[in-house]
């Protein structure tokens, strides 16, 4: 059975590093291409609410956040 969360992850962690200056509407796209999972949702997946509060609050680009984590 394949997991399609890890393979997101996986693929997402590769394109964040070959492409450093990726948007999320890029990722998106990329995403919808491939049969992977979008950045909400990846997000949703590793985000807890305590973190998105405090993301919320310091006003700082969740998909910013989500991709320096893996850079």
């Amino acid at each position: 059975m394949i997991n399609y969360y890890k393979k997101s992850l996986k693929a997402f962690k590769k394109y964040v590093k070959k492409n450093p200056n990726s948007t999320k509407e890029g990722w998106d796209k990329y995403a919808q291409e491939n049969c992977l999972f979008s950045a909400n949702t990846l997000m949703f997946h590793m985000f807890d609410d305590k973190l998105i509060k405090f993301l919320n609050e310091k006003d700082i680009d969740k998909f910013g956040y989500l991709k320096d984590k893996f850079c």
